[in-house]
């Protein structure tokens, strides 16, 4: 069974933007891109440099320390610096909340 969490208000996040919350343990990132929230860990695979602040375009978000491309609905990289994938979260809107499910 998910467990769900609230994560934070729907109105928190504007298009192309993330914010970084803590539920549990787990540093992770929850971000708006092409009208849908997707969460993933706040942590580069590459550097472990967090994705706080990175680009984000068409599903993908941009590490700000050197540029590393993750598709955040799988958390795939693409490029040559890491082929490790970010771990990703199942993300739900109730209402006017965000929520994720953790582990």
């Amino acid at each position: 069974m998910e467990n769900f969490q609230t994560a934070c208000a729907v109105a928190d996040i504007a298009p192309n933007k993330s914010v970084a919350v803590t539920l549990g343990r787990q540093n992770i990132l929850i971000c708006m891109s092409n009208n849908e929230y997707f969460a993933v860990e706040n942590q580069c695979t590459h550097q472990a440099a967090e994705l706080d602040g990175g680009r984000i375009r068409n599903c993908f978000i941009s590490c700000p320390l050197h540029g590393v491309r993750f598709n955040l609905k799988t958390g795939e990289p693409t490029g040559t610096l890491t082929r490790i994938a970010l771990k990703t979260f199942p993300v739900r809107v109730v209402g006017d909340a965000i929520e994720v499910a953790i582990d």
